[in-house]
């Protein structure tokens, strides 16, 4: 059995990835700060910004990696860009290193940021132009990468799922509000093309089935704003969509600028993958039925 790497193992992506894996590889995955055990993965300790302590990932030897590690919070990366360069491009440069040395199959999650967001439905070949730090952090980790390391893969996206850790993704947080019967301010003028992160994590190891390189976007197939995203949450879990109140970005105040639009074409994923990409609905549908079944409660605790 192939080994796979998973780094930023206690993350959204990263722990869900690493639950789903164990069927297909011997899984190994990575933390920092925030420890994390899970059944059946070989989870480690590491600071990925260290070059020296590389040489654990280096004894593993993966066959794949799935680099997942990054600072996501756009207004903490503005407001600390030392520690968000850090965290986003030494770390890919040094992951794009050891792999490129134990010859390493790479798959580098990026993000629809690069993008600044003024027409959306972007295709991979389109023109990068971040208007915020992570952005620019995301986008110099994209380029860094695909100098280094031929043999790896872009993957930009933007996702919701379900946490391991006692945090919220931004389906996990409107549906707590809606579940508390709290007012849900929802932006009518951002709009994306969110996945779930296990339709994503199955696109990942399908696209390592074809050893894929080259940039790719995996997400959503539907352009949606994120108050349609509140909606449709309220609407898959019967919950009162009279407590959804549309705002505009600007009444909120944020540190970093982000793009109006920064939907990702996904065109080329689905002639690659040989099959449509969900509608934000259809992942929805999919993250209550996950709930339902237990998967929840696995990931938090098993």
């Amino acid at each position: 059995m192939n080994k796979i790497l998973i780094t930023g193992g206690s993350g959204l992506l990263g722990s869900n990835l690493s639950k789903l894996a164990p069927s297909k590889f011997e899984v190994y995955a990575t933390y920092n700060k925030n420890k994390v055990r899970m059944k059946d993965v070989h989870f480690f300790q590491i600071d990925l910004t260290k070059k020296e302590q590389l040489v654990k990932i280096e004894q593993i030897k993966p066959d794949f990696i799935i680099h997942c590690a990054a600072i996501t919070n756009v207004d903490y990366c503005e407001a600390h860009p030392d520690e968000a360069y850090n965290q986003n491009v030494l770390t890919s440069i040094n992951i794009a290193e050891i792999a490129k040395k134990i010859r390493a199959y790479l798959i580098h999650i990026s993000t629809d940021s690069v993008f600044d967001g003024t027409k959306g439905n972007y295709k991979e070949n389109g023109t990068p132009n971040p208007t915020n730090v992570y952005g620019k952090t995301k986008l110099e980790a994209e380029q860094k990468i695909l100098s280094i390391h031929a043999y790896s893969c872009i993957v930009r996206t933007n996702i919701f799922g379900w946490n391991k850790r006692d945090k919220f993704s931004l389906a996990e947080w409107m549906l707590n509000k809606l579940t508390n019967n709290e007012e849900l301010p929802a932006l009518k003028d951002i709009y994306f093309s969110p996945i779930l992160v296990n339709d994503l994590a199955e696109a990942l190891f399908k696209l390592q089935e074809k050893n894929y390189e080259g940039i790719i976007h995996i997400a959503g197939s539907e352009t949606c704003s994120k108050l349609d995203f509140a909606y449709i949450i309220a609407e898959v879990f019967g919950l009162d969509k009279s407590l959804i109140r549309p705002i505009s970005i600007h009444e909120l105040g944020l540190k970093a600028p982000r793009g109006k639009n920064t939907s990702l074409n996904v065109s080329k994923a689905e002639k690659i993958l040989k099959e449509h990409l969900p509608k934000a609905k259809d992942g929805l549908v999919k993250m209550k039925k996950l709930h339902e079944e237990g998967y929840v409660e696995e990931l938090k605790y098993g």
